[in-house]
This record gives structure tokens, sequence and C-alpha cells, in this order.
């Protein structure tokens, strides 16, 4: 019988990279963005972004002092931002988040530079 050769494996693209790899943890800052945490299209109750701002600080608040979050609920993708007032902060809420379920959704966690002010 004739043996198939095996293809080369294909190039991952980053946004296929394993969801429990944090993004840019070769260079991390106080900063981190979180995907997935949410689907705007399913929050219907008033005020779930704040429910979910809470929700959030208080997962990540034992990781380290948070600044300031800010839930882009306008946006698709479920993201959030994050500012620590230290990096070690940020790593240890990133490497926790990062590859865990939250309501049928993976969420995957990366450094940023920055935060913006408001979604």
């Amino acid at each position: 019988a004739a043996t198939k050769s095996i293809p080369p494996p294909a190039t991952v693209a980053p946004a296929a990279a394993d969801a429990k790899v944090v993004g840019r943890s070769d260079n991390p800052t106080q900063h981190i963005l979180v995907h997935n945490m949410f689907n705007k299209d399913e929050e219907t109750e008033q005020g779930w972004e704040n429910d979910i701002k809470l929700d959030f600080e208080e997962e990540c608040a034992q990781y380290g002092k948070i600044a300031n979050v800010v839930v882009m609920s306008k946006e698709p993708g479920g993201q959030i931002y994050a500012s620590f007032d230290a990096s070690d902060g940020a790593m240890k809420c990133a490497q926790n988040l990062a590859g865990r379920w939250f309501d049928k959704r993976q969420l995957r966690v990366e450094f940023v530079d920055f935060v913006p002010d408001s979604a």
C-alpha cells in the first residue's frame, strides 16, 4: 500500500493559541485584558455591566489591589480590562483566569499597555 506523506504542521495563528497561555506574558504590565467574560447579546438585565464588573473585581481582588476595571459592554468579544497597582498582581490574576471556563465560555487573557478610560 502506498504511504501517504504527512503534511507539515500548519502555523498556528496567535488567536488559536492555547487559552491557558497568557498573551504577552514575556512582556507583562499591570494591565490585563480578559476575553469571553460575557456575551453582550445574551445580557438582558438592567445594569448587567455593573454586576459583571463587581463579580470580576471580587474575583481579581484576591491577586492584588485593583486600580480600575472597564467592562466593554457595547463591544463584541466579552472584554474586560483591569488595571492593578502592580504587575505581579496582574500576572497572578492573568495566570489564574486564562483558560478557565466561565458561563460556557473559555477565558483568554493578555497583557496590554493601557486600559481605556471607559467603554
